[in-house]
């Protein structure tokens, strides 16, 4: 299986896990540093 590294947006800290999901199945992920919450992918259905 292929690792992905993952940065924080806001900080771009490589100290994130994952932090659930989000209704629609998409895993969410938590920065350690700046406790900030995202995606990867966002879908807009408006």
């Amino acid at each position: 299986m292929a690792s992905v590294n993952i940065h924080c947006p806001r900080c771009q800290s490589a100290q994130v896990y994952r932090h659930g999901q989000n209704p629609k199945g998409h895993d969410r992920f938590r920065c350690r540093d700046c406790h900030r919450v995202f995606q990867l992918t966002y879908t807009y259905e408006g």
